[in-house]
């Protein structure tokens, strides 16, 4: 058997020291990097070397990350790569637009690139399932919208907090896999935020509590998996 080719990560930011420095950590993950410190030929370079994830600054001279993500989701063989947003902004406004032209998820530059370089390696690698841009999820009775943030059981809405939404949501794109507590805290709240090993069980029992089903168990190793019913 040949040697399995490394996937292609394509970066786009003006800023060249954290293009810099998220080059060297992904290429030492083993990805095969496309970095660019301008935008206005990011299309061609996307279509010539043909990523599997496409990471975008917000705010570039034109085209900005926004315009590039609605162009490359215009194009049918771009319809389902990878596009992660990396920002400095912290703008619900700006989340949200990156988020409607088709950005899968929303990283802030504040959080820490090696929460980015673990999102990479989660859908990439670990083959889990990170798209923000789905806007409603369903299981069951279960219905988890993700632009109002809302979630219902049949015809009643349950209210939650938001690190219990982002919570269900990863869940639900991910069902019967089994979840670390890492994975869980790299890709809700960032791996430089400290969280007890028991914040996490806490916030399962009160989507458990609140839901009133039993979707999510622990398992032996202090791993997480949501059962479909």
């Amino acid at each position: 058997m040949g040697e399995k080719k490394p996937f292609k990560v394509m970066l786009v930011d003006d800023d060249r020291d954290i293009l810099e420095l998220l080059e060297y950590n992904l290429e030492k993950e083993g990805f095969k990097v496309k970095a660019l410190d301008d935008s206005w030929n990011a299309i061609k370079v996307a279509n010539d070397f043909c990523p599997d994830l496409i990471i975008l600054d917000i705010m570039m001279p034109h085209p900005n990350g926004i315009e590039i993500c609605r162009e490359l989701r215009s194009i049918k063989r771009f319809e389902d790569t990878y596009i992660f947003f990396l920002t400095a902004k912290s703008d619900s406004y700006y989340q949200q637009a990156a988020l409607d032209t088709g950005g899968d998820d929303y990283i802030e530059k504040v959080v820490g690139l090696r929460a980015l370089t673990y999102k990479v390696n989660t859908v990439l690698k670990r083959k889990f399932v990170i798209r923000k841009s789905i806007p409603v999820l369903n299981i069951g009775k279960l219905s988890i919208n993700r632009k109002s943030s809302s979630v219902r059981i049949g015809d009643m809405e349950i209210t939650l907090s938001k690190p219990e939404f982002e919570l269900l949501f990863f869940f639900a794109q991910n069902p019967r896999k089994v979840i670390s507590q890492e994975n869980l805290l790299c890709n809700i709240w960032g791996s430089e935020i400290y969280l007890f090993d028991t914040s996490i069980d806490v916030y399962i029992q009160n989507l458990k509590h609140k839901l009133g089903l039993e979707l999510i168990y622990r398992t032996i190793d202090n791993r997480y998996r949501l059962d479909l019913k």
